[in-house]
């Protein structure tokens, strides 16, 4: 394995009501095959919505890719598996434009997401959310886990084969 592989999530308790609670998840696998599994909160303060939730989640994961291999992210969310496929250069280049000429929602974490991605070789992914993807379910368990307000950081090594 010579790749980082990546699965996140996002997820919101009472989405667009008053009363809404955030939360992001994502599972890495380093090119070592250990596993980081990382969940929390969206800060109070900040929107409480679940494409918050989703776009936090693929810039914390992409913060925890220290060493130089590709990295190969799936997103249950199809704006930003197109978002990374082309769009976000697209917007950066229009002084973070769309086409309809409004800034993206969440500008900050694009402009977040577009400096972790600065020398990184990243391929996005759609997948079906629900359709039984292993690390993407697990993602979507992590932040349901943050939308409650709780965070994880949890690593696992790679198991060894026996001598």
């Amino acid at each position: 394995m010579n790749t980082y592989t990546i699965y996140t999530d996002g997820a919101c308790t009472n989405n667009g009501s008053p009363f809404a609670q955030a939360g992001w998840g994502a599972v890495l696998t380093n090119p070592q095959g250990d596993t980081l599994e990382i969940a929390g909160p969206v800060p109070e303060g900040q929107p409480q919505t679940n494409s918050r939730a989703e776009l936090m989640a693929v810039a914390e994961a992409l913060e925890q890719c220290k060493q130089p291999a590709p990295i190969i992210l799936h997103t249950d969310n199809d704006y930003i598996a197109k978002a990374l496929q082309g769009w976000l250069a697209s917007w950066k280049a229009k002084g973070w434009k769309k086409s309809d000429k409004k800034p993206p929602e969440h500008l900050d974490l694009w402009q977040r997401v577009d400096q972790l991605l600065q020398g990184k070789e990243v391929t996005a992914h759609w997948v079906e959310a629900h359709s039984g993807v292993l690390g993407n379910e697990r993602a979507d368990a992590l932040a349901k886990l943050g939308a409650t307000g709780k965070t994880l950081r949890k690593r696992t090594k790679r198991p060894t084969e026996a001598a």
